[in-house]
């Protein structure tokens, strides 16, 4: 078999903890696939510890996660479910999503950046899905980060510095011209933290403008889990919201193959 592989990075908007009813239920896709490392994190009084177990990597059906007994989308899903419907999955073709993200990760505290841990692991889970069948081949890479470094003080500069770093990286190894897709934060939230989020946004739209074959997605209109279901929540996108995100990551996405 020969898979389409997309990587997904980011923190939690990537990992998806959005939450609440749905417009329209995502289709039953039997040919997407998440790969999956097995880990524990712990959250502790000022920082993280994410351990991976010594496991081999799983490849498992994919689907929306089930979090203490509620659903909670990823904007992946709706990702390849778009770029399904455009014809752009071959015949005899699959697709892999790199499962990558982490909530609450970032580059401050050493999580992301190169030779960090998520870095370190979002390469091998990615060079494991190219050994899965011969002209397997990646073909984007989603991002969505920059809460934890905004309120964690990363310097800006410094943050782009490390996300460009991060993207070279990743470009080197599996192409020099790979779709880069990366979001704004929820407007629930960055609107109640804007000096500290304007910095960090600013410097994602500046990586993405300067990187080439890149594209950033606006969000403003997108709702937070607090402001459908009232639960205080006011990071984290909706499940609905996520849906939007994924159709609007693809579109970036088709628009950057049609501009080139």
């Amino acid at each position: 078999m020969q898979y389409d592989i997309f990587i997904q990075g980011g923190q939690s908007n990537s990992e998806g903890t959005g939450q609440g009813p749905v417009t329209r239920e995502l289709s039953v896709m039997d040919d997407v696939w998440y790969l999956e490392a097995e880990k524990t994190v712990e959250v502790l009084e000022d920082n993280m510890r994410i351990t991976y177990a010594d496991k081999p990597l799983k490849l498992v059906p994919a689907q929306e996660r089930v979090v203490n007994g509620e659903v909670t989308g990823d904007f992946s899903l709706t990702f390849a479910e778009e770029y399904k419907k455009a014809g752009l999955l071959k015949e005899g073709r699959q697709i892999v999503i790199v499962r990558a993200a982490i909530g609450g990760t970032g580059f401050q505290k050493k999580q992301w950046g190169l030779g960090n841990l998520l870095h370190n692991k979002l390469v091998e889970m990615t060079d494991y899905a190219l050994t899965l069948g011969e002209g397997s081949h990646v073909v984007g890479f989603l991002w969505h980060q920059g809460e934890h470094d905004a309120f964690e003080g990363n310097i800006p500069d410094r943050y782009y510095r490390q996300l460009t770093e991060m993207l070279a990286d990743v470009r080197a190894r599996y192409g020099a011209d790979i779709p880069f897709i990366a979001g704004d934060f929820v407007n629930d939230w960055k609107s109640k933290n804007i000096e500290i989020c304007a910095p960090i946004i600013e410097k994602i739209k500046q990586a993405v403008a300067n990187a080439g074959n890149a594209a950033f997605v606006e969000t403003s209109d997108l709702l937070s889990n607090s402001q459908l279901l009232g639960n205080e929540d006011d990071i984290h996108f909706c499940r609905e919201s996520l849906h939007i995100l994924g159709a609007r990551y693809f579109q970036a996405f088709k628009n950057l193959k049609k501009n080139k």
